[in-house]
């Protein structure tokens, strides 16, 4: 399978580009005829072919040669057994990458852990275990995530233009946003995101537009970003709430789309208190939105491995030293999916996974007490990067774009080929 790699200068932009002039060459066609004139609020925008076959399984893009823009090429599930490899020294980069004006992003340290006054500080012999990379060339960092969900937030933008061209110009969609819902790995997830975007140069140009605490460094709502150098997703939000709070707020935002990340489970130490907790929260409102998709496709990211000197490294019921158990139960993120096929929805939810593949990094915590938060290295995060990724690539919207570029394409070679 080929992947482009980093820098690559065949990227999303062509098939933004392509998309979008398609779209505009349509609506000013429709823009100028009588019809539209006559009947504005009734004449329907065709942005979106509707000739166009969305396709329900990516392979087929790929199985049948049609479509070679890099997005459009199937990536790699992450493997249970993956391996973890120690970062080059030309790849570290400064312990501290991430700075804003104003705000604490000491989190952002290597070795920082959940508690802000706690961390694996330089001189002690675990921090060089935690430079560590997944080893799998084909992982999509940050960077190329941004690609897929420009293009995504591109798709639904035409979509809302296409079925209400004077409020789809009036409110675009023009804002990225990774929406983080649940507890406290979570919002170690957003704080994570906004790490990695500050030290790709994005910028939090508002302080009061960043909800991110001046004591503990913690993301506790909205924060802002914005890039001048990245085409792709030049302004992003990364949002952290609780299950009720994304309840109220899934429909006060207008101008923004991405995926839903959602997680619980640590906190259900058995299978009975997690089933009651979902059973619980999930109200016919949730699933009916889940169905939908939407501006907000959810997902379920695997919440991670715990490493108690327990058979199973779950929580005992007590603080002990963090090491590999050899033998983990995954019944919390097994049991997320049963219910998700109870409700019907299976079908509608992708999975970022992350559990079977974090096995190995017993070291990534404190060392004796916490073994279920980890402290923070960069590279762990790769897994959510490329989760996020595979999980827009089989969305509609992306197939979509896929398949109008394919027909572009086929276009342009037939009329260089017979010139028709």
């Amino acid at each position: 399978m080929r992947m482009m790699k980093e820098g690559s200068p065949v990227s999303a932009y062509s098939l933004i580009l392509l998309v979008a002039s398609v779209a505009a060459a349509v609506f000013l066609l429709n823009h100028h005829t009588p019809e539209y004139q006559q009947a504005p609020s009734h004449r329907r925008l065709n942005v979106l072919n509707p000739k166009t076959v969305l396709l329900k399984d990516p392979l087929q893009l790929q199985g049948q040669g049609q479509v070679d823009h890099p997005l459009c090429q199937l990536l790699p599930q992450v493997p249970d057994d993956l391996s973890w490899i120690p970062v080059p020294m030309n790849e570290r980069g400064p312990p501290c990458s991430s700075h804003a004006e104003g705000i604490n992003l000491k989190r952002c340290c290597v070795g920082q852990c959940r508690k802000w006054h706690k961390s694996i500080s330089s001189d002690e012999p675990a921090y060089e275990g935690l430079f560590l990379k997944p080893d799998m060339p084909d992982l999509v960092s940050m960077p190329r995530m941004l690609e897929h969900l420009h293009v995504f937030v591109q798709q639904q933008n035409l979509e809302r233009i296409n079925s209400n061209p004077r409020y789809g110009r009036t409110h675009p969609i023009d804002t990225c946003v990774l929406w983080y819902t649940g507890y406290s790995l979570t919002q170690d997830q957003a704080s994570a995101a906004i790490c990695k975007l500050t030290s790709l140069g994005y910028e939090i140009s508002n302080k009061q537009k960043c909800d991110i605490n001046d004591k503990d460094m913690l993301l506790r709502g909205t924060c802002e970003l914005i890039s001048q150098s990245n085409q792709y997703c030049p302004k992003i939000r990364v949002r952290h709430t609780l299950h009720d709070i994304w309840q109220r707020k899934r429909a006060s935002y207008v101008d923004e789309a991405g995926p839903l990340i959602y997680n619980y489970g640590v906190r259900a130490n058995t299978l009975e208190k997690f089933d009651e907790w979902m059973e619980k929260k999930f109200t016919d409102d949730d699933f009916q939105v889940i169905d939908q998709v939407g501006r907000y496709p959810f997902m379920w990211r695997e919440h991670e491995p715990q490493h108690f000197a327990t058979k199973d490294g779950s929580y005992g019921g007590q603080a002990s030293k963090c090491q590999d158990s050899g033998n983990y139960n995954n019944y919390r993120n097994e049991a997320a999916l049963r219910f998700f096929e109870r409700k019907g929805l299976l079908g509608k939810i992708s999975v970022i996974k992350s559990f079977n593949a974090l096995r190995p990094l017993s070291g990534f915590h404190l060392g004796f007490g916490d073994c279920t938060h980890y402290c923070y290295s960069p590279w762990r995060f790769d897994l959510t990067w490329h989760g996020i990724a595979l999980a827009l690539q089989t969305l509609p919207e992306q197939q979509n774009a896929c398949v109008q570029l394919h027909n572009v394409n086929v276009d342009a070679q037939l009329h260089i080929q017979y010139g028709k």
